[in-house]
């Protein structure tokens, strides 16, 4: 009957300490991707939390780029590259903590062809008329509020991610209170 007990105990507890495990989801850039405009943040965006102390590097042909800033943002680690990154293959790669210590590394490789599209905007600023210059920036400016105000109603993740951790604690609860009731009954028969 202990072993039993012991046994199902486990099961129970066994699921919720691997559901803990951060992984890598996806990334700004993209692995792989071939990105055409200038790159001002790389972003790691991982399935659930991520410690303080994580940290992530990048490469561009086998020389190392320097971070003006790395910030972990719950389940975020967004890197601020110190200068502008210039056209080339890259490779990041992270080390990263779970929130249940689990330590968590990985890289991956991405390609920046951006300098041909600077060419490209800087001779049509030259060309284009001052009047243009100040509606594309008012549209620009309207169309990033409308953005932000869309993005902000369509937030369905920030309640997921609590219900996430939510279930987490109630199966906790259940699996402590099932294991309690256990070994009541197991000392009542005795």
């Amino acid at each position: 009957m202990k072993k039993t007990l012991i046994l199902l105990s486990a099961l129970l507890v066994l699921p919720m300490t691997t559901h803990a495990h951060s992984v890598l989801e996806s990334s700004t850039p993209a692995e792989g991707a071939v990105v055409a405009e200038p790159i001002e943040q790389v972003v790691l965006d991982f399935s659930a939390g991520i410690e303080q102390g994580s940290a992530m590097t990048m490469t561009m042909d086998g020389t190392a780029v320097d971070f003006s800033e790395v910030t972990v943002m719950e389940d975020q680690l967004v890197g601020t590259p110190a200068e502008d990154l210039e056209d080339g293959s890259y490779v990041v790669e992270y080390d990263v903590l779970s929130e249940d210590g689990h330590p968590i590394q990985g890289s991956l490789a991405f390609e920046l062809q951006a300098g041909e599209e600077e060419e490209v905007t800087e001779e049509a600023a030259e060309t284009a008329e001052p009047e243009a210059d100040e509606a594309e920036a008012e549209e620009a400016e309207q169309t990033e509020a409308s953005d932000m105000d869309q993005a902000a109603a369509n937030d369905p993740e920030a309640p997921a991610e609590n219900s996430g951790s939510s279930m987490t604690l109630i199966i906790a609860g259940i699996a402590i209170i099932l294991l309690i009731a256990a070994v009541v009954l197991m000392r009542r028969k005795r």
